[in-house]
């Protein structure tokens, strides 16, 4: 059996489109000829979402916005049969303002939820955002007493940062292990994402200047990465695999993708399309 190239317009499944990186997932599928529908399944409208709708292109994919309230019950929706791709930008934003159980339930069994739906609806690859230095294969479930213990405040940074890796290795782990048909999915992995916005204030403020400072001299796996690199390499990497990928596998083929990857994969389309050209500076 050998690969074939598929010329079909594909169709996109989209969740956090109003998160930082989920806008520019949202903005590259824009741009991409290779989808002929994008559909964006969040709790409720956004005004990230909707200037992003709003600057839009003749010729760009369909767009098709499905609010569930609660996206815990997604699993159960049926309105949608079939997709190609599905992509994965939901997460807890400040994981320090939250308790475990809530971020649990969000990083780990929501995140679940999503898979099994992606799962049901046939896609051929999954697009997680995660972060550098995850190992799921390593991360311990929490006990229920740890998730659901009484009075249970604010993690705070301190506590935050120490549980951070095992979280997010067991929303890995959630989505290898509910990803039952799965051909491919595909683990991104970026270590600090830069954005325009001052996201989270004074440790942006100190983390953005640092790296740019030490970005030249630190493993490139810990290289900082624009916010519009990592959302076109997400975007990029599944119409590589959608393109020329169509045997039926056994087994998924699970990669972890890290900075040079996303270079990659998009570092030549981005340079041309963000950064200035000599004759601007």
């Amino acid at each position: 059996l050998t690969a074939t190239i598929s010329t079909r317009a594909q169709t996109a499944v989209l969740f956090g489109a109003s998160g930082a990186v989920g806008s520019e997932v949202l903005q590259s599928l824009l741009n991409d000829s290779s989808f002929g529908e994008v559909i964006l399944i969040e709790r409720k409208s956004s005004p990230k979402v909707n200037d992003n709708l709003s600057k839009k292109k003749v010729g760009a994919p369909k767009v098709t916005t499905v609010n569930i309230t609660d996206l815990n019950d997604i699993a159960s929706y049926d309105n949608l049969k079939s997709a190609d791709a599905c992509f994965v930008a939901i997460g807890v934003g400040h994981v320090n303002e939250v308790t475990l159980q809530y971020w649990h339930s969000v990083e780990v069994d929501l995140i679940r939820s999503i898979t099994q739906f992606c799962d049901k609806i046939q896609v051929r690859t999954l697009t997680l955002l995660s972060a550098v230095d995850v190992e799921y294969e390593s991360a311990a479930p929490f006990s229920e007493e740890e998730i659901h213990a009484e009075n249970q405040k604010p993690l705070g940074w301190m506590k935050a940062l120490n549980l951070y890796y095992r979280v997010k290795g067991l929303e890995e782990k959630a989505v290898v292990a509910a990803a039952k048909h799965i051909q491919h999915i595909r683990l991104f992995q970026p270590s600090t994402i830069v954005t325009k916005e001052n996201r989270y204030g004074w440790v942006d403020r100190i983390i953005f200047p640092i790296h740019n400072v030490f970005d030249s001299y630190i493993p490139t796996i810990y290289h900082s990465v624009d916010v519009k690199l990592l959302g076109m390499a997400m975007v990029a990497d599944a119409e590589d695999i959608l393109q020329s990928s169509s045997i039926e596998k056994d087994k998924a083929d699970i990669a972890k993708l890290t900075y040079s990857d996303f270079l990659r994969i998009a570092g030549d389309a981005f340079m041309e399309q963000y950064q200035p050209k000599s004759d601007e500076l």
